[in-house]
């Protein structure tokens, strides 16, 4: 699993823009995207489909990494049947394979996932459209997507796009969710509210016991994975209590 942190929503002017590579590089790199090595990968404004730049993944025999790969990531907060990622690639003597890639994220972990690398697109090729096409999962969260390369030689990536159901993602219609608690939870949103300059070895004992149970139940009871509880907020509202007791020995009723 390729890893990818959560971006904010991009208006779809500029979201078209980073798919063709026509936002402004940084430094050289695509406009709007974010990947590595940093060094095998680039803008091209000699070798293009379509505009002004492309994308230029180059891998020599020292390059790290087994792979190079261009990223971008979106909230998965549209509805529909069908996501395709459509591109122009083209190859100059690869080695192992270069694709488009697109992975949906959930909770729970990756939900669907295509990367071409049952098709082997290696060795030279010229500009040639390809698709790739995921069910959207309703429980998807994040959708990350790209380019990549493995082994050496030269892979190129152009007017890419993204389409749900046939029409541009930011067409598609918007995903309708029922809340969490932990969404609705903000009591401690500006911190937790507790002052300490010193604990007690009393009170150092019971937070390191309240920390063993926090810690066990987060990522075992139903209610705290399910999310239909704040636990990190919980734990504020515990504190209090477990501070002010003067000993370690567990309430009675």
């Amino acid at each position: 699993m390729l890893p990818a942190q959560a971006q904010k929503p991009t208006d779809p002017a500029t979201l078209a823009k980073i798919l063709g590579f026509e936002a402004e590089p940084a430094d050289g790199f695509p406009g709007g995207w974010t990947g590595g090595p940093k060094e095998t990968i680039s803008v091209d404004d000699k070798v293009v489909h379509g505009g002004h730049w492309s994308a230029r993944l180059e891998r020599r025999a020292d390059s790290a990494n087994v792979f190079s790969v261009l990223t971008k990531s979106l909230p998965m907060d549209f509805a529909g049947t069908t996501l395709v990622l459509r591109g122009f690639l083209r190859t100059e003597n690869v080695t192992d394979f270069a694709g488009l890639w697109a992975r949906e994220d959930g909770e729970s972990g990756s939900l669907a996932f295509d990367n071409m690398q049952s098709r082997q697109l290696k060795g030279s090729t010229e500009w040639t459209e390809y698709t790739i096409e995921l069910p959207v999962k309703p429980a998807g969260r994040q959708l990350i997507f790209g380019v990549q390369m493995g082994g050496t030689g030269t892979l190129w990536a152009d007017d890419l796009q993204l389409l749900v159901d046939g029409k541009p993602i930011w067409e598609a219609p918007k995903v309708q969710r029922p809340k969490t608690a932990i969404e609705n939870d903000h009591e401690f949103d500006g911190g937790s509210r507790l002052m300490l300059n010193e604990l007690t070895p009393v009170q150092t004992r019971n937070l390191a016991k309240l920390g063993k149970v926090w810690g066990f139940l987060k990522y075992h009871h139903p209610q705290i994975t399910s999310g239909t509880r704040h636990w990190d907020y919980d734990l504020f509202r515990v504190l209090p209590k477990v501070l002010r007791r003067r000993t370690a020995r567990a309430p009675t009723r």
